[in-house]
């Protein structure tokens, strides 16, 4: 990629941000001056909390209701039917109405369109191959009704651990929990109707959340994690029957991880394409087909997400 800049891209917006210089170029090759300058400062913003209502347990509105009679600020999310957003100060998330009972989870908005755009179905078979700590496995569980199986997988078991928890707390009995790195399961080979695919990856779309990121991930770290994300989705793709659909996502907005993998993936696998979210979408998709939320445009964590979809010939069978 080729890159014209000015000599010193920082000063040229006009203030320090504190943010490495190849970091910079990239948002401004992307953006523009005024547009990155957005970006920075929605960066270093303190963050705000998103909450997911379980809707097997209990409504929004009673949510609502109950967050705001202990004097929290609490707004929905425009289009988004789970979501709810705290602003100042929260105290302990765990004291708040409901999290005991399993009314709520955590989880920020951007990351609640992953689930939706993979869009499971009761009675289906679902893989998330990168799971822990559970978040859009426990929205998946929700969104099907609690109704089918997922297998959630992560390599890690301590993480598995938090999964596992929350599972528990929000009382859903459709998901199974396995130990395992995802690029060496065999068994999966044909057995989902979709996977969810969220990769290890930089981070790069949640800065505000993880400033050490900006400073601990390099271009040479992230070109390591690139070559892990293909390795993954080679995989993962294996896994989905003829006509399923395997979503892919990370929360970096960085090229390399996302753009970069998807078309690699499709010129080595013919027997793929992207299919586009539907136009009532919450986010509207890149003439590409792939979701790119930047968060200074959307006010929510930066994120990348793409549905793609097995194809089946004429005679149903896989191309």
């Amino acid at each position: 990629m080729t890159i014209n800049l000015p000599e010193n891209p920082v000063e040229k917006l006009g203030i320090s941000y504190s943010f490495p210089d190849w970091i910079i170029e990239y948002w401004i090759e992307k953006l523009g001056l005024t547009e990155a300058e957005k970006l920075c400062s929605w960066f270093n913003q303190s963050p705000s909390i998103d909450l997911r209502i379980n809707p097997l347990k209990i409504s929004i509105e009673e949510v609502e209701t109950a967050i705001k009679n202990t004097g929290i600020s609490v707004s929905r999310i425009s289009q988004l039917p789970q979501a709810l957003r705290l602003t100042g100060a929260v105290g302990q998330i765990q004291k708040l109405p409901g999290y005991k009972e399993g009314w709520w989870s955590v989880q920020d908005s951007s990351a609640q369109l992953v689930s939706y755009l993979l869009n499971p179905q009761p009675g289906e078979i679902i893989i998330d191959a990168c799971a822990a700590p559970g978040g859009k496995t426990t929205h998946i569980a929700e969104l099907m009704g609690d109704n089918g199986k997922i297998f959630a997988i992560d390599k890690t078991a301590s993480r598995l651990k938090k999964l596992e928890q929350n599972a528990e707390r929000l009382q859903l009995k459709s998901i199974s929990i396995s130990t395992g790195d995802s690029r060496n399961l065999p068994q999966f080979i044909n057995k989902a109707d979709r996977v969810l695919l969220d990769v290890p990856c930089s981070g790069l779309g949640t800065l505000h959340r993880r400033a050490d990121a900006r400073w601990r991930q390099t271009l040479e770290n992230i070109q390591e994690l690139a070559k892990l994300q293909s390795e993954l989705l080679e995989t993962a793709a294996k896994w989905v029957n003829p006509g399923g659909v395997l979503v892919y996502a990370t929360c970096t907005i960085y090229p390399l991880e996302n753009e970069g993998i998807i078309e690699e993936f499709l010129t080595n696998n013919s027997e793929w394409e992207i299919e586009p979210p539907t136009v009532d979408f919450i986010v509207s998709p890149c003439t590409e087909g792939w979701i790119k939320v930047w968060p200074h445009r959307e006010q929510m964590d930066g994120f990348f997400m793409v549905k793609l979809k097995r194809k089946k010939s004429s005679s149903g069978l896989t191309i």
